[in-house]
C-alpha cells in the first residue's frame, strides 16, 4: 500500500514511520526534513498552506495518515485554527480529488477530555467512544472539528475515514500525570495497521496502550478495528516524576481570554 504521512517529522511521525515501513511505501512530508526519511520511499519538505502542494502529495497513493497540525493544547485559536482546522480541510479536499479512498486521521483524547475526572461522566466507567465528543480545551475542540469533517467526506462515499483520539504518543510515559492516556510505540503502529485495512466507512476510537489505570474504554477499537494493545503504563509507574493530569492540564481557566 502507498501512505502518505503528513506532519512525519513531528514526534509522533517520526515513531509511526518505522512502524509502517515494513509493508508499505511511504511517501513523508513536513515543514522540515523528517528524521525518519530513511525508512521512506519519498520525502517532501515543503509547508501544506502552499498552494497545490496537497494536491500533489495525495496523487497516487492509496493511503492518507494525517498527522500535521498544532499539538499544543494550551494554544490560543489564533495558533490553531491555521494548522488544525485550515489545513486539515484542505488536505481532505485534495484527497478527494487525487481519489484517495482510505485516510486515518489522528484525532486525540482532548476530543473527550472533558469526562475527566470521573465525576464529569455520565457513568462511573472509562470514556465510552459512543458518548458524544467533550472537548476539554480548544485543541480538543478542534479535533472533534477534524472528525464532523471527515465524516462529511466518508458519509459522500469518496473515502473511508478512521479517526484515532491517540494518547499520549511516547515510548514511555512522560510522567505519572500521563498513566492513563499513554500510548507506546508499538501499540501506535498497530493502531495505525488496523485502520488502514479495516473495513470501516467511518469510525472514531480511542487509542492508548492497556494501561491498568486507563482512562478510555477500548472496546470499540478492539471489536472494530481489531486493535489489541499489548504496551501498559503500569511498567513505568514506580520510575517516571511526578505530573499533572494530562486532561487537567489542558483546560481552561476561567480568567482566560485569548
Amino acid at each position: 500500500m502507498r501512505v502518505l504521512i503528513t506532519g512525519a517529522a513531528g514526534g509522533v511521525g517520526q515513531l509511526l514511520a518505522p512502524e509502517l515501513a515494513p509493508g508499505h511505501q511511504l511517501r513523508l512530508t513536513d515543514v522540515r526534513l523528517p528524521p525518519g526519511g530513511a525508512v521512506a520511499d519519498e520525502v517532501v519538505v515543503g509547508d501544506l498552506t502552499e498552494p497545490g502542494l496537497a494536491e500533489r502529495l495525495c496523487d497516487g497513493v492509496d493511503a492518507l495518515v494525517h498527522l500535521a497540525g498544532n499539538p499544543r493544547p494550551g494554544d490560543g485559536w489564533d495558533r490553531l485554527r491555521g494548522p488544525n482546522v485550515d489545513v486539515l480541510t484542505a488536505v481532505l479536499e485534495a484527497a478527494v480529488l487525487a481519489g484517495v479512498r482510505r485516510v486515518v486521521l489522528a484525532s486525540s483524547v482532548h476530543a473527550m477530555g472533558g469526562y475527566h475526572p470521573l465525576a464529569r461522566r455520565p457513568e462511573a466507567v472509562p470514556v465510552r467512544d459512543d458518548w458524544l465528543p467533550h472537548p476539554c480545551c480548544r485543541y480538543g475542540a478542534t479535533k472533534v472539528f477534524a472528525e464532523a469533517a471527515a465524516r462529511v467526506y466518508a458519509d459522500s462515499g469518496a473515502m473511508s475515514v478512521v479517526c484515532l483520539r491517540l494518547g499520549g504518543v511516547r515510548p514511555a510515559p512522560a510522567h505519572r500525570g500521563w498513566l492513563d492516556t499513554w500510548l507506546g510505540t508499538a501499540d501506535l503502529g498497530q493502531a495505525v495497521r488496523r485502520a488502514l485495512s479495516a473495513e470501516i466507512g467511518f469510525g472514531a476510537y480511542s487509542i492508548t496502550s492497556a494501561n491498568t489505570r486507563g482512562m478510555c474504554d477500548l472496546g470499540a477499537a478492539r471489536r472494530e478495528l481489531g486493535y489489541a494493545p499489548t504496551e501498559n503504563s503500569e511498567t513505568y509507574a514506580e520510575s517516571v516524576p511526578d505530573g499533572p493530569p494530562t486532561m487537567c492540564a489542558a483546560r481552561l481557566s476561567t480568567g482566560e481570554r485569548r
